[in-house]
Parts: structure tokens; sequence; C-alpha cells
């Protein structure tokens, strides 16, 4: 039975693909905010000089 068109089909890959897209959304978002201290911890920072690449994207 639909209710407004939704029918248990449509929310078994409804759901779950949803829950991915926000899950990769929030995680690119961490990884972008991540960036502002890349390889400036002095724990993993390393030896980097200027102009060479980061060590991790």
């Amino acid at each position: 039975m639909a209710i407004f068109g939704i029918t248990s089909r449509y929310m078994l890959f409804a759901v779950p693909l949803t829950g991915f897209f926000i899950g990769k959304y929030i995680d690119d978002q961490e990884t972008l905010r991540m960036t502002n201290f890349r390889d400036k911890s002095a724990l993993f920072g390393g030896n980097v000089k200027e102009g060479d690449a980061p060590s991790w994207p």
C-alpha cells in the first residue's frame, strides 16, 4: 500500500542511500576542515619544506 506514492520497496533503497550521502557529506566536510591543520602537528608534521606538496591530500 502506498502512502503519498511512497512504497515499502522505495524505502528499502531511499533510507540507506540517504544515510550514505549524509555520511559522505559529513566526512567530506571534516576532511576539508582538517586540511587547515595539515603538516602543522608536532607529532605528525615531519620536516616539510616550503613549496613541497603536503604529506596527505
